[in-house]
């Protein structure tokens, strides 16, 4: 809503050509608004603004030093709720900020205070000179570490919200998330802007290292799975093997008993070569349908333990049909009768879930 900085003599040259727009500026969002800047400080102040602060501050006691601030920079931009409600609104707002940091900072003391237009959003830079009683020597002196201090810097939005609030008869959203805690300088914000970033890298990098230990868990359990179904698939490959060396030990059984005079085979009444046949292709078919019957099993089993059975679903589906029911008829029940019971109701639930004592 509103930031502020400090310049010394070697940078507010630059400050005040953007101010004015008498130095080229870049990257301007709206070029063609430049002409709908104004300076509302014009007729308090018209005075070039470099002229301005040569004069006051011969009027001021000030340190000889090079890195001494002599102006300080209010950035003060329209509040979200006063965008696209028209020129009157935001005439008014830039107005009114103007006469509250006037009185704050004294009139005497204000550079300029040009409202931006050609920007991404409406604002004002609220420029002057940081001058504070000298209880020392008396008069003056030209001190930005007084004048914008961390009380003042405290207070500030409050101050800013309630001059509005009692000048538009409503609250405009001065007081955001970003200024409820007091007012922090434009360096204060970029250091904190910089630590949120250092933040967001930091969980990224957190979350980065966590999908790479995911991904190494991941690894570890398929490389696991890989080797259970090599080991099943050797497991599988012997018993095919071994199934194969039995129905080959069948294939080659051969009767060697000699033919009777009806084509039995001598020695065992009643069997023929044909039975023997027979047999053998029953034996191979026996163990071929044991494998199917092993694999059927398998599958069973795994589907057994994934889809619950229909007794469970039913059960389930009737206790849920219960309790539906007794809420429903809770439900219905006057309020006072609830109060009442609603102690109960919690007590019979902690002696089912074990936490309760016993009910006499």
């Amino acid at each position: 809503m509103a930031h502020m900085q400090k310049f010394s003599r070697g940078a507010i040259g630059h400050m005040l050509g953007h101010y004015d727009r008498s130095k080229e500026v870049s990257g301007l969002k709206i070029p063609v608004n430049t002409v709908l800047n104004y300076n509302l400080a014009y007729n308090d102040q018209p005075l070039n603004q470099l002229d301005f602060i040569h004069q006051r501050l011969s009027e001021i006691r000030v340190q000889n030093r090079k890195d001494v601030n002599v102006m300080v920079d209010w950035v003060v931009t329209l509040p979200r709720s006063l965008n696209n409600q028209g020129p009157v609104d935001e005439d008014k707002f830039f107005r009114e900020a103007y006469n509250f940091l006037s009185e704050r900072y004294g009139k005497e003391n204000v550079i300029s205070a040009y409202v931006h237009m050609d920007e991404t959003t409406p604002h004002m830079h609220f420029a002057f000179v940081p001058v504070a009683e000298d209880k020392k020597r008396d008069g003056f002196k030209l001190s930005a570490k007084e004048v914008v201090n961390r009380q003042d810097l405290r207070t500030f939005h409050k101050d800013l919200s309630d001059h509005m609030e009692r000048v538009f008869g409503r609250d405009i959203g001065i007081l955001n998330e970003a200024t409820q805690e007091g007012n922090r300088s434009i360096e204060e914000l970029k250091r904190a802007t910089a630590q949120e970033e250092l933040q967001k890298a930091t969980l990224k990098t957190q979350e980065m290292l966590s999908n790479v230990k995911k991904l190494k868990k991941a690894m570890e359990v398929s490389k696991a799975k890989k080797k259970g179904i090599e080991s099943e698939i050797e497991a599988l490959q012997a018993k095919y093997e071994g199934r194969q060396m039995r129905i080959n030990e069948i294939t080659q059984i051969k009767p060697e008993y000699g033919k009777g005079l009806f084509g039995n085979i001598k020695g065992i009444s009643g069997v023929s070569v044909s039975d023997i046949e027979k047999l053998k292709a029953m034996a191979i078919e026996g163990l071929e349908a044991k494998d199917r019957l092993e694999r059927l099993q398998g599958d069973y089993e795994r589907v057994k333990r994934l889809v619950p059975t229909f007794e469970e679903r039913t059960a389930e589906a009737r206790e849920k049909a219960i309790l539906r029911e007794k809420a429903q008829a809770f439900d219905r029940l006057p309020d006072d009768v609830k109060r009442q019971l609603l102690p109960q109701k919690i007590k019979v639930q902690e002696i089912r879930l074990g936490k309760g004592k016993k009910i006499e």
